[in-house]
């Protein structure tokens, strides 16, 4: 019985789903379901039932959940303490506001699970702004774009990339360009567009639009993903959005006249944190990113 297979025990115990729990465990779903199917075997014992809903515990799971619980919290303090026993460990996030929050609440929650006692402050942030944190010490690191930047301005010497995306046109899922295998800006001259005045590719696109000769009705502009995928949602226009944005009712299409990836990742310089910076990237590479 390992420390992994109990925390993947746990996680589906406490979601009463294999698919959310292998999201909380940050493993895949059949490397999820092959550990309890492990754990199961080595017990004699059957830990979950299952039915058309979700998963629910045995009577045996159900003495298992309080024995597991205990184990990994304990664990989980005993590895901190250790490592930190006379010093409050602490670590600053900055995190840049065009990333879905579901994706960055995900890793923080599982994260602080397993370090109960660091005090992680996070701060949403743009592009721009987080380098203003960065060089003001006020963050110890940045969840953001990674994109060169000026050797006038190196105040992140490192970075490590977590996954790259493209950009696709986000419509409702009943709009009449919804079933085209790709959208060109040409497709979209006569649409009511919901611009995101905070994309950091805004000004590429621009560029963009404009070589191509077609001109976008604006509809409405905001600097908040929630009102633009909203907006989307009810009909009132498309928008451009990168790939892993979801909301329910939105369709996303291939946009076919550009090719630029965005890739996301951490960014950081020379601090007296670098244990704690070098702690998170690694337990972020380790999650399911799209």
């Amino acid at each position: 019985m390992g420390l992994q297979q109990l925390r993947c025990f746990l996680a589906v115990a406490e979601l009463e789903s294999f698919t959310r729990g292998a999201k909380r465990a940050f493993v895949s779903q059949p490397a999820l379901s092959a550990s309890i199917s492990k754990l199961e075997a080595e017990l004699g014992l059957k830990l979950f039932t299952r039915n058309k809903r979700n998963v629910v515990l045995t009577p045996a799971g159900h003495v298992l959940l309080k024995r597991a619980k205990r184990i990994v919290e304990e664990c989980a303090r005993a590895k901190d303490e250790l490592k930190h026993h006379d010093v409050q460990r602490m670590l600053r996030l900055g995190v840049v506001n065009t990333l879905s929050i579901s994706h960055v609440a995900r890793l923080i929650e599982q994260y602080r699970r397993q370090n109960p006692n660091l005090r992680l402050t996070v701060f949403d942030a743009t592009d721009v702004e987080m380098e203003q944190l960065a060089q003001a010490g006020r963050i110890d690191m940045a969840l953001t774009l990674l994109q060169e930047r000026p050797d006038s301005r190196p105040i992140f010497k490192y970075s490590t990339a977590l996954f790259s995306e493209p950009y696709r046109v986000a419509m409702a899922s009943d709009h009449h360009l919804s079933q085209s295998p790709s959208i060109s800006f040409a497709d979209l001259e006569n649409e009511p567009f919901i611009a995101r005045s905070h994309c950091e590719y805004r000004r590429i696109f621009q560029q963009l639009i404009k070589a191509s000769g077609v001109r976008l009705s604006i509809a409405y502009v905001t600097n908040q993903d929630d009102r633009a995928l909203k907006l989307v949602e009810e009909g009132v226009g498309v928008a451009l959005i990168p790939e892993h944005y979801s909301s329910p009712g939105i369709v996303k299409r291939p946009l076919s006249d550009v090719a630029e990836l965005r890739t996301v990742g951490f960014e950081w310089g020379e601090s007296d944190n670098l244990d704690e910076v070098d702690q998170l990237v690694a337990f972020a590479s380790t999650a399911r990113w799209p």
